[in-house]
């Protein structure tokens, strides 16, 4: 569907939702794509400051939707699970000296940025800088390694420090120094285990030339990191509504992560409107326009913590569900409402059950306007861990990279109709899917 097609077809639903609102006596539950855009700006704003896990922005973040939640009738509770972060709370660096006193700089979140991947913590290191040609090349101990994309291996990182290496400067193979990423590829449920005595950036393939004929040039390197890593609580958000009453055991929840990347060590801050304030914005709409329908079936939200850093509130929901997981039907929302002409991606592990469900909401995008892409098997959102407590499990997704991780993740990317038109059609699925229990 091209752009003017699916624009029109937003807009004639929104005109008929209006229309039947507006003729009913009675509140119809319905949602706002203004409402979700108000929302999601919100938490996007200065005073949570990018919704960092154990943060006080994030720890913000939760008291908001705690609040809503509760004043839409939920129970609500916190579950809590420790992770360990990389904030970035120091310097950032990197400098080429060359032979006879001339230095070139580069920009921090222009030219390189940190990584917390693999646990090195920052710091400040400097060596001459050798670039790395082929995987087992010998290099002098005290070197600062400069390695291109297509002999990056993250599980190589221990072995080159084990080898003397001061630091490692990795050629990014995709992204872009604007980009912050919190993973820290520690296992599942695991915390990483800080590590010391080497330092790690990446740079953008115009940077990486640079240093490529800099180390031909028999070129030092002065570089910072400002990784630090921390022990820290992350809290998912559990909203029960107990339609009947009795025991509560939903079939139907709706999930999204609310944190975000934090701030630079300057106090500049991820906006995470997209990704995922908009999620986050939407669910809570959903949450609230199912209580004003009054269902007598039971339902859940669970809004998630830590999915920047490891998935880690995806991982404690299966791993100790406060409610049982076994049957229930999880949509989670990660990235949605992109101002940007883009398809909607529902990915799932590719078990039977939740490739199952993920028909059905490709089937209901669909049906509502949009193009919907079916992609599996998908691990890294947090719907994958939920399948191994017996939930089917998808989630919903529009990943525009444009913004993906930077200061530029703003409101102003979001469609406030493409919301209505996908609120609406994940309204009606969940309405359709609780009354039939």
């Amino acid at each position: 569907m091209n752009g003017s097609t699916k624009r029109g077809r937003i807009a004639a639903l929104i005109l008929l939702c209006s229309v039947l609102s507006a003729a009913a006596d009675v509140p119809v539950p319905r949602i706002s794509g203004d409402e979700v855009l108000a929302l999601a700006a919100e938490l996007s704003g200065p005073l949570y400051e990018g919704r960092g896990i154990g943060t006080e922005g994030g720890r913000r973040a939760a008291g908001l939707l705690e609040g809503m939640l509760r004043k839409a009738g939920y129970r609500v509770q916190f579950q809590e699970f420790p992770e360990r972060p990389g904030f970035n709370r120091g310097e950032a660096g990197l400098d080429v000296l060359l032979p006879g006193g001339a230095r070139q700089t580069f920009v921090y979140r222009k030219d390189f940025r940190e990584t917390a991947r693999g646990g090195w913590t920052g710091g400040t290191v400097e060596g001459p800088l050798r670039l790395l040609e082929a995987r087992g090349q010998e290099f002098p101990g005290g070197s600062v390694l400069l390695i291109p994309a297509s002999l990056y291996d993250p599980a190589a990182l221990d072995s080159y420090a084990a080898r003397g290496a001061k630091g490692v400067i990795l050629e990014l193979p995709e992204g872009s120094p604007a980009q912050r990423s919190g993973y820290t590829g520690a296992a599942p449920g695991a915390l990483v285990e800080p590590k010391q005595g080497m330092i790690v950036l990446a740079v953008s393939s115009d940077a990486y030339r640079r240093l490529a004929d800099a180390a031909a040039g028999k070129a030092r390197v002065r570089m910072s990191s400002p990784v630090r890593f921390e022990d820290a609580r992350g809290r998912n958000i559990v909203a029960a509504w107990n339609g009947d009453g009795g025991d509560f055991r939903p079939t139907l929840a709706f999930i999204a992560h609310y944190d975000h990347m934090g701030t630079d060590a300057d106090g500049s801050r991820f906006p995470g409107a997209l990704d995922n304030a908009s999620g986050t914005a939407l669910a809570v709409r959903l949450a609230e326009a199912i209580a004003l329908g009054s269902t007598r079936a039971d339902f859940a939200l669970v809004l998630t913590d830590g999915e920047e850093v490891n998935l880690g509130g995806a991982w404690a929901l299966a791993r100790d569900p406060p409610f049982p997981l076994r049957g229930v039907s999880v949509v989670n929302l990660d990235m949605v409402g992109s101002r940007a002409d883009m398809e909607l991606s529902v990915f799932h592990n590719g078990d039977p059950a939740s490739r199952q469900l993920a028909d059905r909401i490709a089937e209901v995008v669909r049906e509502a306007g949009f193009t919907a892409v079916l992609r599996s098997p998908v691990y890294n959102l947090d719907h994958g861990h939920l399948p191994r407590a017996g939930a089917r499990a998808v989630s919903v997704c529009e990943f525009d990279t444009s913004f993906y991780h930077t200061k530029e993740d703003l409101p102003g990317i979001l469609s406030a109709s493409e919301l209505s038109v996908l609120g609406g059609a994940l309204l009606r699925f969940a309405l359709e899917e609780l009354e039939s229990r």
